[in-house]
């Protein structure tokens, strides 16, 4: 019986090795992670999302060390996910795996030959992706309906009120471009007949007239977005939330006048809060999630070959410089 114990045991470290090592002899080991070997692409993956955060916070850029100790932060997480994930028995589902086969594509449609020259294979961006499927369903297991420690139903709906806003809205600008092609502002005569016409057409709206029709025929489609969006002009989406729904109001910001409707985004076709529940559970226990991971990972003994370390961080900045230089 102990024979067939140990067997077993060794079986099931064995389908959980293979999920970081893939094809071991072909790649060179950076780290491991208690008994999980982390190779070069795994690795490079992450340094190249953690050297991202840091160039898009402005960050030093010049501190490789502190960003190689994030991206192997990433790792431990990455080898987490997975030993938990086969600890708690857990599997992934058709519509999983076939979702984790199209995030695939289309993160190699876009990104392939960037990786490519970094030495990251489309192998190791589905090893990546699915072990993030199965950091989802870690995530559903300790968070979802029905779970132990599930979220309730009043905490969800009330980040989703907070977090997002799903409106129409058709605009004008406040400025023009004059003789010598710079934009100015519109006259006070002019702006006021701007105004003029957006209040006629939110009387026109309050009674009956459809967003179409004021829009010379034109479709209006909702817009749902995070109030945080900063594709939108200061404080615009911030003024939208605090709308009354289904009431027409005018908002002016900067060099802008919107005739904006705010909708409920829990209804409708897209629902937006049925389809994206899972986004707001991990925004509300993804930091718990991931310090369960991180606890996780401190029960491992982490051997960092520093040579390969640095040089695997040198070949991705390397393809990063290229490809800026081939985007010039």
């Amino acid at each position: 019986m102990k024979t067939k114990r140990l067997l077993l045991i060794m079986m099931c470290l064995g389908l959980v090795l293979s999920a970081f090592s893939g094809c071991a002899g072909r790649k060179t080991t950076v780290l491991t992670v208690g008994e999980a070997e982390v190779n070069s692409e795994i690795f490079a993956y992450f340094f190249n999302k953690a050297y991202s955060a840091v160039e898009a916070e402005g960050g030093n850029l010049l501190d490789r060390g502190a960003i190689i100790d994030d991206a192997v932060e990433h790792c431990g997480e990455y080898v987490s996910s997975i030993t938990l994930f086969e600890q708690m028995n857990l599997s992934l589902n058709a519509d999983e795996k076939l979702e984790i086969s199209q995030n695939v594509e289309e993160e190699w449609h876009l990104y392939g030959g960037y990786y490519e020259s970094a030495g990251i294979s489309k192998q190791t961006v589905a090893k990546i992706e699915r072990a993030n499927a199965m950091r989802t369903a870690l995530l559903l297991y300790y968070f979802g309906e029905g779970s132990e420690y599930e979220v309730g139903e009043d905490e969800i709906e009330y980040y989703f009120d907070q977090t997002y806003v799903q409106f129409q809205a058709i605009n004008g600008y406040l400025t023009t471009t004059n003789e010598q092609g710079e934009t100015v502002r519109l006259s006070e005569e002019e702006a006021a007949a701007l105004r003029a016409d957006f209040e006629s057409k939110k009387k026109r709206l309050e009674s009956g007239v459809t967003l179409r029709e004021l829009n010379d025929g034109v479709e209006v489609d909702p817009t749902f977005a995070a109030v945080s969006n900063q594709a939108y002009p200061d404080g615009f989406l911030e003024q939208v939330a605090k709308l009354e729904e289904n009431k027409p109001a005018i908002i002016e910001v900067e060099d802008y006048i919107f005739l904006v409707i705010r909708q409920d985004a829990k209804e409708g076709e897209e629902n937006y809060y049925n389809s994206y529940r899972t986004d707001y559970i991990e925004a509300l226990r993804g930091e718990m999630l991931t310090d369960m991971l991180v606890a996780t990972m401190e029960d491992y003994e982490i051997i960092r070959n520093e040579r390969q370390l640095e040089k695997a961080a040198d070949g991705l900045i390397d393809a990063r410089n290229e490809r800026k230089k081939a985007s010039y």
